[in-house]
């Protein structure tokens, strides 16, 4: 006969439904496609906003911007160095800066590990439980004042030696577990605790090439909402916002030679400028050099690299690099292959 205690473990995992699955990236993971990841059935997407004093991760605008493209919920983090509240302090600023680029509310982590106390102890500070823990509340205070959603990641030695989570959620309120364990079955009184649990960091996935970290998602957080996205104006699409930004820059105005509403919308002005832009390389004899500069170059090579899971550099030159990209890019989208990134293309990547 099974025992209470059984059956009150098998109601545990019952309750606890997996919402959906998704990886966590940084810049450790090189180029991934996001498109692919979000196509391939995953939901969300952990992101690396930075580590440090200020060390924003290489990959995050790329991956952070291709995630707000393509209509896929984020879970920031930032990696922590701090050895006192005061840095601690500072590092949630730099999350929150990062944030604030793409979204209004998102989660962002606190992520202590032990590279982190080695790091507090190379400059002569001992990490105790009870530094860890009020560093803790002093990064995701500071994430809650700012309207984001305070989010700890932690094993489960973390749980025990560093972090007092019943304190953090005492004096932040409300605060969600990021739990890494990886074993193929959460025992139920772990399970109990977690909003997400990082079950393996060896996963493999399509759009990225290697070991990946996978979660498994408990808890949809609290309402994510981009940076543009409000009710008087839920039809803004970010990669028209970002054209028409990169058109004001480079000095593009519209027939009463007014810059663009940045609106992010496809109306008569921004297809007006649209049509005056024809960006393209240089032909010189046999080769190709760089013709057209600027910010709409730039966006046009950052979209390129989204849609095509590339890396290749953002330097605002459209040279020989650059027109081959749009070839490829052209290709992919069904378009009319010339190299030259005008009307069509760019209305193709408004929605790619």
């Amino acid at each position: 006969m099974r025992s209470p205690l059984f059956k009150v473990k098998e109601e545990i995992r019952m309750s606890k439904q997996v919402l959906y699955e998704g990886p966590d990236i940084s810049k450790h993971n090189g180029v991934v496609n996001i498109k692919q990841i979000r196509d391939a059935g995953y939901k969300r997407i952990g992101i690396r906003a930075g580590y440090g004093k200020n060390n924003v991760d290489e990959k995050y605008i790329t991956n952070a911007s291709a995630c707000v493209n393509l209509g896929v919920p984020v879970l920031l983090y930032w990696f922590s160095y701090a050895y006192n509240e005061a840095m601690a302090v500072k590092e949630a600023e730099y999350a929150i800066a990062q944030a604030k680029k793409y979204w209004k509310k998102c989660p962002i982590a606190f992520d202590f590990e032990y590279d982190s106390v080695n790091y507090a102890r190379k400059n002569g500070v001992n990490i105790t439980s009870a530094l860890c823990t009020r560093m803790a509340i002093s990064f995701l205070k500071k994430v809650r004042e700012a309207g984001y959603i305070p989010t700890i990641y932690a094993n489960k030695d973390y749980l025990k030696n560093y972090f007092n989570l019943d304190q953090v959620r005492r004096e932040v309120g409300e605060v969600y577990l990021w739990y890494a364990r990886y074993t193929d079955n959460l025992p139920a009184s772990e399970l109990l605790k977690v909003d997400v649990w990082q079950y393996t960091s060896k996963g493999r996935i399509p759009g990225a090439s290697g070991n990946i970290d996978l979660n498994k998602f408990y808890s949809n957080f609290d309402g994510d909402m981009v940076v543009n996205e409000t009710k008087e104006n839920s039809t803004c699409n970010i990669n028209i916002l970002d054209f028409q930004k990169a058109a004001n820059a480079d000095g593009y105005r519209d027939a009463s030679g007014k810059k663009l509403a940045e609106d992010g919308k496809d109306g008569p002005k921004t297809q007006y400028v649209r049509k005056k832009i024809n960006l393209k390389a240089k032909r010189s004899g046999l080769t190709w050099k760089t013709g057209s500069k600027g910010a709409l170059v730039k966006y046009m090579q950052r979209r390129a690299n989204e849609i095509l899971g590339h890396d290749n550099k953002v330097d605002g030159c459209y040279g020989k690099d650059t027109r081959k990209e749009i070839l490829e890019l052209q290709k992919k989208l069904n378009l009319k292959r010339d190299g030259i990134a005008g009307y069509n293309t760019i209305q193709a990547v408004f929605y790619n």
